[in-house]
């Protein structure tokens, strides 16, 4: 026997006559008169005949049903002698075979038109990644968290990269934001520290602890100001508390120096900052006009914030031998008192951005980071006039691995246009303080 070819088509029933078939029976004796042609192959059947003896298909027999006379049932605009149309069955989905009716090939799990991940060595360009590790050169893929970007909505986007000098990043970011530019974001940023064990762990565990805590509306009290901002302090209060409880967690035994990190938080409602941090990560609010100063929101806890206090120069201070020697920390050795430094702010229209040291590392002075985001912005413009967060953030990324890049850098930036600028729909504050009225609690 001669095989057909493996690609080679079945031949269908529906398209082949008897000679297609010569092994099977044929009809014998004398002829029968003369019955309906088959309306799929053109045979020509005995009288009476119910389906096709070449191919099997359905022939309606003889008789009033078959010449148009009524019935009772409607005929559908089948054709005469049609008596019905076999609908096509397919497997189900995966089970598929070449024998189903109507099949058209094996559905993948993921649908037509997905794309496969590209496996494809970032290292040599030349293996593919098998077992986790590169098949040409050995090298495994990168790290996911080397470099992080979030965009939750339009107006808000962060950036959270290695770096030029660490092994792993150490720093991690939550972010959230409703769609209504100004109505609701939360920023998060915590740096791990670097001397302590597996800070990458502590780092992250704390971000979405946090964002648990944050990701909800502040309660209004009686409505006034004055209750809001109560309830938004002790909500960034009991953040910090669970992200030091997270970050306590993610170590069961007694290690000399457990997992511990820096913690950075702001939170947009109604155009109204409200501005935590506890260690030396940062939250910069950044107004358009240069008539309002820029500034750092809060303080930090560090060697070098103690000798800026006590008189030395700011540059001095955070270019020392211990200019990063953190005083408060979260984790599972962390110190009694850890409530955070709280800010509040009514915004006008500028760029609230909370980052981590291996920013300010290199631009420290609020002045200097709003010219900075405010030349990153104009590159970043969108055709509508408004300018990308997200690349506002990626180009800060890129200016300090371009200064060396000594530190993991993480940027969080969100666009305000001021009180009013939204629609609040009867929500927002009637009592909100004026623009320029800010109220800040320092720790100690």
């Amino acid at each position: 026997m001669t095989d057909l070819p493996t690609d080679a088509p079945l031949a269908s029933p529906a398209s082949a006559g008897p000679a297609a078939y010569p092994d099977l029976p044929q009809a014998s004796g004398p002829p029968s008169p003369p019955g309906p042609s088959c309306p799929t192959c053109g045979t020509d059947n005995d009288a009476g005949a119910t389906f096709c003896e070449a191919c099997g298909a359905d022939i309606a027999p003889a008789g009033p049903a078959a010449s148009g006379a009524t019935t009772g049932a409607p005929t559908s605009g089948l054709a005469v002698g049609v008596g019905a149309v076999a609908t096509p069955q397919t497997a189900p989905t995966g089970e598929e075979s070449p024998l189903d009716v109507g099949w058209t090939g094996v559905v993948t799990a993921t649908g037509a038109g997905s794309a496969l991940p590209d496996l494809t060595c970032a290292a040599c360009g030349l293996g593919q990644i098998v077992d986790g590790y590169c098949d040409h050169c050995g090298t495994p893929p990168p790290d996911p968290r080397n470099h992080v970007v979030q965009t939750p909505a339009t107006w808000v986007g962060g950036v959270c990269d290695i770096g030029k000098r660490h092994s792993r990043n150490e720093d991690a970011m939550s972010l959230s934001a409703s769609p209504t530019p100004g109505s609701r974001a939360v920023l998060v940023v915590c740096d791990g520290v670097s001397m302590a064990t597996d800070s990458h762990i502590a780092s992250l565990a704390a971000a979405k602890a946090a964002l648990v805590v944050l990701d909800q509306p502040f309660p209004r009290g009686v409505g006034t100001h004055d209750a809001w901002t109560a309830g938004a302090g002790r909500a960034l209060t009991t953040a910090v508390s669970e992200a030091d409880a997270a970050v306590a967690a993610t170590v069961t035994a007694d290690v000399p120096n457990p997992p511990s990190c820096t913690f950075a938080a702001a939170v947009v409602e109604n155009e109204v900052i409200v501005a935590a941090n506890v260690g030396d990560s940062r939250v910069y609010w950044l107004p358009d006009s240069a008539a309002e100063p820029a500034r750092q929101l809060g303080s930090d806890d560090s060697y070098a914030q103690e000798q800026i206090d006590g008189g030395m120069d700011r540059e001095q201070a955070e270019t020392g031998p211990q200019a990063h020697s953190i005083t408060r920390w979260l984790g599972k050795d962390s110190p009694d008192d850890l409530t955070p430094h709280l800010t509040t702010v009514v915004a006008t229209p500028g760029w609230l951005m909370v980052c981590s040291d291996g920013l300010w590392n290199y631009c420290s002075e609020a002045d200097e980071l709003r010219a900075r985001v405010q030349s990153a912005a104009t590159v970043a413009a969108r055709p509508d006039g408004t300018s990308d967060p997200t690349e506002i953030a990626q180009q800060l990324v890129d200016f300090a691995n371009a200064q060396g890049g000594r530190d993991n850098i993480t940027v969080a930036v969100a666009r305000l246009a001021g009180q009013g600028s939204i629609a609040t729909s009867g929500v927002a504050f009637a009592t909100a303080p004026a623009a320029s009225e800010e109220e800040e609690t320092t720790h100690g």
